[in-house]
């Protein structure tokens, strides 16, 4: 069938237009299964990365104790130290909580107020 056959008669191109769209239909769902797998594999490779990460750093401690080192690679000082550090953090994470927390209900108070 040619396109000029087409032209001749309305009845062919109102049949042959639902095939075309059903195949171009089909072709976006392979599309979209092809993305989809190709999403799967990419978080495949994320956790693989993670634990390759994971085993890596268990082995270095354990190298690490094996040659006298305290784990972490930090004397008892340096990791009472990095502890405290951890801890003045911690506050001051939870001391900007509770201040965005008030603002928030200063702002609900001032929106209820015109309300």
């Amino acid at each position: 069938m040619r396109l000029s056959d087409l032209k001749e008669s309305d009845a062919q191109l109102d049949e042959l237009l639902p095939a075309l769209g059903a195949v171009a239909g089909g072709i976006g769902k392979a599309v979209g299964a092809v993305g989809n797998v190709a999403g799967k594999i990419g978080s495949a490779a994320k956790g693989v990365a993670g634990a390759v990460g994971q085993a890596a750093g268990a082995f270095k401690q354990g190298m690490q104790q094996g040659m006298g080192q305290p784990p972490g690679g930090l004397d008892p000082a340096q990791a009472a130290m990095a502890a405290q550090q951890q801890q003045e953090q911690k506050k001051q994470v939870q001391d900007q909580i509770k201040q965005t927390e008030q603002q928030l209900t200063d702002l609900r108070k001032q929106l209820a107020d015109l309300g």
